[in-house]
């Protein structure tokens, strides 16, 4: 959010910012969260772990991005999910508090609609992932959507093979498993986490 950013900087706008280290525990399901949370390094991933021990990654956020601002602009402020660092991590706090004392209040609020905004946009995406019933179908549909946001052929997976098993709910192995098929048929093309579609 570059105007919170602009004014963080400057010091017009109060923040903290916080080094977390890797797995470290940004937020519980459940936490309050009244704070703007923007990630200055590392990377974060939201995550909802179930009780048979299931875990499902709802998104990785990477530098600049914003995360649980849904949380901290609803009326219950209440995490549905967990926000854990990903790697050595700094995150920068706004509090809601601050920016309604803010003078620039207006302007932030229109900025956070139009985040909320792109944040849907995301999880439609992420629905029209889960909704391809095969899996050689959710991972081309991953990647289609990961070159639409990039403008390019070529993008970076923002998450390592775990991750983007349970990012699109499958089991790791058969991930692999498909990937290398895929690749051998032509289909796609990709090395570490750099991918291709042919």
């Amino acid at each position: 959010m570059e105007i919170i950013k602009k004014l963080t900087a400057d010091g017009r706008l109060k923040s903290t910012s916080k080094k977390f280290d890797k797995n470290a525990i940004i937020f519980l399901e459940g936490d309050a969260i009244s704070k703007i949370c923007i990630l200055e390094s590392g990377s974060v991933r939201c995550e909802k772990a179930y009780p048979d021990g299931e875990v499902h990654i709802v998104d990785v956020f990477q530098v600049g991005d914003v995360f649980a601002l849904e949380i901290a602009a609803s009326r219950t402020r209440k995490s549905a999910m967990d926000y854990i660092a990903n790697e050595d991590t700094r995150v920068r706090f706004v509090s809601m508090a601050a920016i309604e004392k803010s003078e620039y209040e207006a302007e932030i609020r229109r900025e956070i609609t139009h985040r909320l905004a792109d944040e849907n946009v995301r999880m439609a995406h992420k629905l029209e992932i889960l909704a391809e019933r095969g899996l050689r179908d959710r991972i081309l549909t991953y990647l289609r959507v990961l070159q639409g946001k990039a403008g390019t052929d070529t993008v970076s997976v923002p998450m390592s093979r775990e991750q983007m098993a349970q990012f699109l709910c499958v089991n790791r192995s058969a991930l692999s498993n498909e990937l290398n098929i895929m690749k051998r048929e032509g289909i796609i093309d990709f090395k570490g986490s750099r991918f291709t579609i042919n």
